[in-house]
């Protein structure tokens, strides 16, 4: 999105879409309303969801990841790479530590700190491969399994959209900012703007209200035990609800700025709170632990990678790749659209291969740092006997385990504070760049220059924290991880179907990169093809 000129009006905002608002914003609500008065038939209408995906449509999760990944790498490596969004000639709006900063701030929120710290427990205790548990062997797979589950796999769900969203909308100037736009080279315009279109862009809205739910949920108990430690007073869900009215101030305060100073300030801000926490934990926790964990960490996943992404367990049947790799890459696949918009947007002037890539590399590294850091600390923790994380997590709660740890460490009361300020920072950008990313959805005519509607932005905003609150009040990690899983499903089909669709419009727009076209181009063609392609690899040298 270009700057405004000195003295030009400001562009109005995109009007809402009541074609898609109105049918998105009554099934949220009525899937949450639902949850409030019907909790127990909601709670067995969940498990009988989660059997019915998990046993049936495991496997297309399982297959989607390493399809995903896969087209990720082709369009970063092969024929395409040097494609850019907004066409040869466009730069990049935002610094590269901007935005890497932006889309990783809003892509992981709080949700990461909180696994990153506790996600091995589930694994020694209940190993996968039939190892024994609680033994050596399972705690090496348990201190390696949460890189796998937040590595490369995780991040090609949440880039591959990235690609047909932000071609449609730079350089095929779609005026929609939707994953349905980005279907139309494979289902045409008439379709894509049409009812087909209309039921895609539905689905990607309820599926990223299930998705942000879930990080919220997970990430908000864990914030409001920090919050009530620092407070001395007792976590009950009113601290809960505080939490979330404070992220909300956060999203207001956002939306007041704008996009770029609003997400890149607060992405910054967390970027130097997050750089002296982790410096903290790690001179102060078990820093040759760490060191060692990792390096043990990154080999077994080289050896093993694989075969972890492609276990299903159909013989054992332990059900641990359904409650943990299939539960995650539902959860990439809920909020691979949102994260496909939102990196798209912030993306205009990058090539292919910078995209997917920087995606890849950056994502995966700044996941497994938390790991190595959080993770560690905990587990050593546990095994040195230094906190008892397995038994505060069965007689309290996780986020006791999580703050019970970093209060063994120096520095405690500046760790804790800092702990605040980046859960905070996290959820108010990821609740920030998901509000944006549905406001775009729920939008038309939302061309370059103009945003969406900052009313759209504030219900979106409302509706994400009500869906937070009550995956929380539902209790347990199983209808946590349900509403992530169902929601998946279509997706799956409609993130391939964007896949194709921008083969179709490359072939189209690139005849001379495409097999068996190029002799049916002429001279001149071939010249202004070729001199389109230089430019843009001229222009990879910009950051």
């Amino acid at each position: 999105m270009n700057n405004n000129t000195a003295g030009a009006a400001r562009p109005k905002d995109a009007p809402i879409d009541k074609h898609i608002f109105w049918p998105s914003c009554l099934i949220v609500s009525a899937v949450i309303i639902g949850m409030i008065a019907f909790e127990d038939q909601a709670l067995a209408g969940i498990k009988v969801a989660f059997d019915f995906v998990t046993n049936q449509f495991g496997f297309a999760y399982i297959w989607a990841g390493a399809f995903f990944f896969g087209a990720v790498l082709w369009l970063s490596l092969g024929r395409y790479s040097q494609v850019r969004l907004g066409g040869p000639d466009a730069r990049p709006e935002f610094t590269r530590l901007s935005w890497i900063t932006m889309f990783f701030c809003s892509g992981i929120g709080t949700s990461l700190i909180f696994w990153s710290s506790i996600e091995w427990t589930y694994y020694f205790t209940a190993p996968p491969f039939g190892l024994e548990p609680r033994s050596d062997l399972a705690a090496d797979y348990a201190a390696m399994y949460g890189m796998f589950h937040w590595g490369p796999l995780a991040w090609a769900f949440y880039c591959l959209t990235a690609f047909p969203i932000g071609y449609a909308f730079y350089n095929r100037k779609k005026s929609q900012l939707r994953l349905s736009a980005a279907c139309s080279g494979l289902l045409g315009d008439k379709h894509a703007n049409g009812l087909a279109g209309k039921v895609i862009d539905i689905l990607m809205v309820f599926g990223l209200v299930g998705g942000i739910g879930t990080v919220l949920a997970s990430g908000t108990p864990m914030l409001a035990e920090a919050v009530s430690r620092q407070l001395n007073i007792e976590h009950t869900f009113k601290v809960d609800i505080a939490v979330v009215l404070v992220w909300v101030a956060i999203f207001v305060t956002s939306v007041v700025l704008g996009l770029k100073k609003g997400i890149q300030r607060l992405s910054r801000l967390n970027m130097y709170a997050l750089t002296i926490l982790c410096i903290l934990v790690f001179v102060g926790g078990p820093t040759f632990f760490m060191l060692n964990s990792f390096t043990n960490s990154l080999g077994l996943m080289v050896t093993e990678f694989a075969h972890m992404a492609f276990y299903t367990d159909p013989i054992a049947n332990s059900m641990f790749p359904q409650w943990w790799t299939i539960f995650y890459w539902a959860w990439w696949v809920a909020m691979g659209p949102y994260m496909g918009i939102f990196i798209a947007r912030i993306s205009r002037g990058r090539t292919f291969r910078d995209i997917g890539l920087t995606v890849l590399s950056a994502g995966s590294a700044g996941c497994m740092l938390f790991f190595v850091l959080f993770g560690s600390t905990s587990m050593n923790a546990e095994l040195t006997g230094a906190f008892p994380v397995l038994e505060t997590i069965a007689n309290e709660s996780p986020s006791a385990a999580i703050l019970g740890t970093l209060e063994q460490l120096p520095f405690y009361d500046v760790i804790l504070i800092l702990f605040i300020i980046v859960g905070f920072v996290y959820s108010g950008t990821t609740v920030d760049s998901s509000a944006y990313v549905l406001a775009s959805v729920t939008s038309y005519n939302l061309r370059e220059g103009v945003e969406p509607n900052v009313a759209n932005r504030f219900f979106w905003a409302i509706a994400l924290g009500g869906a937070g609150l009550v995956l929380m009040n539902a209790g347990g990690l199983e209808p946590i991880k349900t509403a992530s899983l169902v929601v998946g499903v279509p997706l799956l089909v409609v993130m391939c179907m964007s896949f194709f669709s921008l083969l179709n419009w490359l072939k189209a727009d690139y005849p001379m990169l495409t097999p068996g076209i190029e002799k049916k181009m002429t001279g001149n063609e071939h010249m202004n093809v070729e001199a389109n392609r230089n430019s843009a690899v001229g222009a990879e040298s910009y950051v």
